[in-house]
């Protein structure tokens, strides 16, 4: 009878493991099993709309332009999996040229930038926040061409898990050495939305 009696409990035991997910009534007793939700999946296409601020501060030394840049830009992004994705940008700065570029004394302008980048993220859906770090190159366009390497780091919030998203993140761009000034470099910082497909 004991072995009847401990062989019947296995089995219960056993079956109960197999509904995962669903509810399972046992008497008075009502106990419902809920899925983890996904904020992020693992391939999805984003498109980005966002502000960026570009910091220079410095007379020679703030890369194509002087002191600062505001603008806006579009990108779009592709994740192979859900750590690893590549991105693209374009965005419009207006600012004024560094002073020591050759016949552009500190002259407004709108600086025309394209990128790409490789992305490294690292989600956490229990909170719908995935920090994130960056690396890429691109091109800067204001009547000369400036070629630039940066890396950063941001992070994401899903606010409708796995389809509309808002993010914040920050990236250090590196000129080179122009105009004899030594090695040019600022800082640009963006926020915005992110659609998910």
């Amino acid at each position: 009878m004991k072995k009847l009696a401990f062989s019947l409990l296995a089995i219960a035991a056993l079956a109960a493991t197999s509904f995962a997910g669903q509810e399972i009534v046992s008497g008075k007793d009502k106990k419902v099993v809920t899925p983890l939700t996904t904020c992020f999946n693992d391939r999805e296409l984003q498109l980005d709309v966002f502000g960026v601020y570009a910091d220079g501060h410095a007379e020679s030394h703030a890369g194509p332009m002087r002191d600062h840049g505001w603008g806006g830009g579009i990108g779009v992004n592709y994740f192979f999996t859900r750590n690893i994705g590549i991105g693209a940008d374009a965005f419009w700065l207006s600012g004024h040229h560094n002073a020591a570029a050759p016949g552009h004394p500190d002259e407004e302008t709108v600086f025309h930038n394209i990128d790409g980048s490789l992305i490294f993220r690292l989600p956490i859906d229990r909170l719908c926040l995935a920090p994130y770090a960056f690396i890429g190159g691109g091109a800067e366009l204001d009547g000369a061409s400036w070629g630039y390497g940066f890396v950063g780091v941001g992070l994401e919030y899903r606010i409708v898990p796995a389809k509309i998203g808002i993010f914040a993140d920050s990236r250090w761009n590196y000129y080179g050495d122009r105009y004899g000034n030594g090695d040019q470099n600022n800082f640009a910082f963006r926020a915005g939305v992110r659609f998910v497909f």
